[in-house]
């Protein structure tokens, strides 16, 4: 399933907007008397997606640091599955 990105656009908190999405990715916002303009690209297929300046602003200790105990080697990879999710996988799980 692809997922459609618009950006600069908040959500709208007050009242539900009509919009009108163009196929070159060019998408509009009916406010009732105007339109405002909107980029908006479909998404490829992705894992989960995260902010990496935020996962690395709070792994920063163990990002610069070199593991010599091998015991240590998956700590980069359990630390990505806690990272928060910003956008979740838009992949369709395989049985």
């Amino acid at each position: 399933m692809a997922d459609i990105l618009i950006f600069g656009m908040k959500m709208p908190t007050d009242e539900p907007l009509r919009l009108v999405l163009n196929p070159n990715g060019q998408l509009f916002v009916d406010h009732g008397v105007t339109f405002t303009e909107y980029e908006a690209v479909e998404l490829p297929e992705h894992g989960d997606l995260i902010d990496r300046d935020a996962f690395r602003a709070e792994n920063e200790y163990y990002l610069n640091r070199e593991f010599i105990n091998p015991k240590y080697e998956d700590t980069l990879d359990d630390l990505l599955k806690d990272a928060p999710v910003v956008i979740p996988s838009n992949k369709e799980e395989s049985e």
